[in-house]
């Protein structure tokens, strides 16, 4: 018996082709969906790259890109990257089949992901906060470089992802912090000599991680397949509940275990402090709270200064929504109501103290150092923010068993699903033109 080779096994694996009808259609909506994202891409790189002489720019253009490559780097091992589901899993790791050579092309397409977001990351930087003069064609290509550098760095360790996840986060949070210092007269390394270096890097770390395919476990395959086959599930259902339940279970998991001890008081602290040691044990939850505080003070400096307002108000929203993990869990689940005997309301209250708390801090720190926006704006964001929060906390179950109405434009349209999802993005819709009216 001949042992199957890599090609074979994708062969065999390949799912059979769409027909001809429906594979136009879904290259007709991604080529919309590319040139509309293009298109507005286009407009801020073209508006920022005309905004040249400005000095503090290059620092805040560099510190932003290491903390994306940071995000992006925990977002990858957090994925995997190289991951495989249980089919090609079966022929990876229970087969002579080479396993470099199966995982390859998973692997190719994530050097192509990472040389793509590579190189356009200096547009969207620059586009933002502005350029100290015009960046060349050789600034793109090393961006590119780097790119698929922090690509195939996340390939190499791989297997030592748990580890390193709370290792990043510091390090992104001391990136978030380093935004803050801007120095007079930093300018960025030349591109003529910055190219080679991160090309010979990222050479170098393609090769490793190429050699290093095939040492990859089964603990290592396995651990992104389903996170990526629940992220794709609950985008098609519209609900991101399935992804936030298996991102819990995965962080209870790299806990291990914890320290018990009995809790004394009234009811409402009690339940107060079991959400604050909840926050303590999602450390991401207030690093993504920390990263957030900037950017308003970013959008000012793009010069969109009408808009700040709002984005104030949108990103008071995300940084509140990761502290209101224990308000979800409460309201979601009738189990874990009746288990601690205590009314409905004084549950919401006692899990409303640390989104509160976190609103109020967030929206008094950025209110003094982000442009355009006062402290009226300020107060609307922090109860803007808490109230939209407690209504996407307070939303019932999805009723997908809804009408749909076809109005002759778009096809079948479920009126009663759009209402449900509407419950809480539709408040802070109208928040944001107050916010905006305001300014």
């Amino acid at each position: 018996m001949t042992t199957p080779s890599a090609l074979e096994i994708r062969r065999r694996l390949r799912r059979p082709p769409a027909p001809r009808r429906v594979r136009l259609t879904q290259w007709y909506v991604r080529l919309v969906n590319v040139a509309i994202v293009g298109a507005i891409g286009w407009g801020v790189a073209f508006k920022g790259l005309q905004k040249t002489g400005q000095p503090l720019s290059s620092w805040t253009a560099l510190w932003l890109s290491v903390l994306a490559a940071v995000v992006l780097l925990k977002v990858l091992l957090a994925l995997g990257p190289v991951f495989a589901g249980r089919d090609r899993a079966f022929w990876v790791l229970s087969s002579p089949v080479d396993r470099g050579a199966v995982l390859m092309p998973r692997f190719l397409g994530l050097l192509g992901f990472g040389a793509a977001v590579g190189a356009v990351w200096p547009a969207a930087v620059f586009g933002v906060v502005g350029a100290a003069s015009v960046p060349g064609l050789e600034l793109f290509a090393g961006s590119a470089a780097a790119g698929v550098a922090v690509v195939a760095g996340a390939v190499v360790l791989q297997r030592a992802a748990v580890r390193l996840q709370g290792s990043l986060s510091v390090l992104a949070a001391a990136a978030v912090g380093a935004l803050f210092l801007r120095p007079a007269g930093f300018a960025l390394p030349s591109a003529a000599w910055l190219t080679p270096v991160a090309a010979t890097i990222a050479v170098v770390l393609v090769v490793v991680a190429g050699l290093s395919l095939r040492r990859l476990n089964r603990a290592a395959l396995s651990a992104g397949a389903s996170l990526a086959a629940v992220a794709r599930v609950s985008a098609s259902w519209l609900d991101l509940t399935l992804l936030g339940t298996i991102l819990a279970e995965r962080r209870a998991r790299q806990l291990g275990r914890v320290r018990s001890a009995r809790l004394r008081g009234s009811p409402l602290t009690v339940l107060v402090w079991t959400d604050l040691l909840r926050v303590r044990r999602a450390p991401n939850a207030l690093l993504v709270w920390a990263g957030l505080l900037p950017l308003p003070a970013l959008v000012a400096l793009g010069g969109e200064v009408e808009w700040v307002p709002a984005v104030h108000l949108i990103a008071a929203f995300l940084a509140t929504d990761r502290l209101a993990a224990g308000l979800k869990a409460v309201c979601r689940s009738a189990a874990i109501r009746r288990a601690t005997g205590v009314p409905d309301r004084t549950l919401r209250l006692a899990h409303l103290v640390i989104p509160v708390t976190g609103a109020v801090v967030w929206c008094a720190v950025t209110a003094p150092f982000t442009p355009h926006v006062e402290w009226l704006n300020a107060v609307v964001s922090a109860v803007g923010a808490v109230a939209v929060v407690y209504r996407i906390a307070t939303r019932p179950p999805l009723d997908y068993g809804v009408a749909a109405i076809d109005f002759g434009v778009l096809g079948p349209v479920p009126l009663g699903l759009v209402m449900q999802l509407s419950r809480g993005p539709l408040l802070l819709y109208l928040l944001c033109v107050v916010q905006v009216m305001l300014g």
